[in-house]
């Protein structure tokens, strides 16, 4: 049996023991990220032996209410990491999948991706969320992936109010959304996703934008390289290599990334249209707002050895 199969049960025992205990400070270390043995290949199928051992993380704290878990899932994260990229898994449980695309491509010319569009007038479409951080609560990346696997990076600036530019028009709600710049990739390591619809009940897998079945969710991958995230400098390692041509110096080239031991801040967000109550999350202490707003009550995890 697949890890991913094995998510539903493992909700029921993680949601009891979640309700039953009390919500962790995120300013205390949460469980940490595992490194992964082998490469994922990234296909949207949870199979891999570093998501079984990964800590399920719920976003399912409900974003008006302090502290307060939703009675149903919405969507269960995973991390893991190796010395060239960070991995996020996850799955959700939307009953209705709606996801639609911007139509515009980013990224390198040969790894391009099309924008998942994240809010729409009269349209209730579903959305996942990260928000990643070394530690810096002015300036991180925000992700968004939707069932169809369409893909944004944002990078966000959230302006001091005694900075002059706060005074801007280009930041009227205090955060400078640079949506032209992308996660870059680093030689042939490379952003990837990936989806798989969940199975419906008839075996046949969940549909997108089709109000007139009961879908299940689905499973996704993201593989995000450590350079385009915006790594220490001081967890990158180079290597020498002879050079092709005789009598030249040495070449030297970008090696591993070295971030065992390293602190990154992570919220997971869902965003489900078809709830009154739409925004779910990864933080037990966050209390509603802009979530670029919030960085003290992201969740902190360490890069176990």
């Amino acid at each position: 049996m697949k890890p991913s199969s094995l998510f539903p049960a493992l909700f029921a025992l993680l949601a009891s023991a979640c309700l039953a205990a009390d919500a962790p400070s995120p300013t205390e270390p949460l469980p940490p990220i595992l490194k992964a043995d082998k490469p994922i290949v990234v296909d949207g199928v949870l199979d891999e032996p570093c998501w079984a051992r990964a800590k399920p993380i719920r976003a399912d704290h409900i974003n008006s209410k302090q502290g307060v878990l939703s009675s149903e899932p919405h969507l269960l994260a995973r991390f893991a990491y190796n010395e060239e990229y960070l991995y996020i898994g996850y799955e959700t449980f939307d009953r209705n999948l709606v996801a639609l695309g911007t139509g515009q491509k980013q990224g390198p010319p040969d790894n391009q991706r099309e924008g998942a569009v994240i809010w729409k007038q009269g349209v209730k479409v579903d959305v996942v969320e990260f928000f990643i951080s070394f530690g810096d609560e002015h300036f991180f990346w925000e992700i968004h992936q939707n069932a169809a696997n369409h893909f944004n990076d944002v990078w966000c600036t959230v302006v001091d109010p005694a900075w002059p530019i706060a005074k801007s028009s280009l930041v009227p709600f205090g955060i400078l959304f640079g949506d032209e710049m992308v996660i870059r990739d680093e030689g042939d390591h490379k952003v990837a996703t990936a989806v798989r619809l969940k199975p419906k009940a008839d075996g046949k897998p969940s549909t997108v934008n089709d109000p007139t079945d009961v879908d299940t969710g689905y499973t996704a991958e993201i593989r995000l390289p450590w350079a385009g995230l915006g790594a220490p400098l001081d967890r990158r390692t180079w290597i020498e290599r002879d050079s092709p041509e005789p009598g030249k110096p040495k070449v030297r080239e970008p090696g591993p990334w070295k971030m065992a031991g390293q602190t990154v801040h992570l919220i997971a967000v869902v965003q489900d249209g078809d709830l009154a109550e739409r925004y779910h999350h990864s933080s037990p202490t966050r209390n509603g707002g802009w979530f670029h707003k919030s960085f003290p009550d992201w969740p902190r995890y360490r890069l176990a050895p």
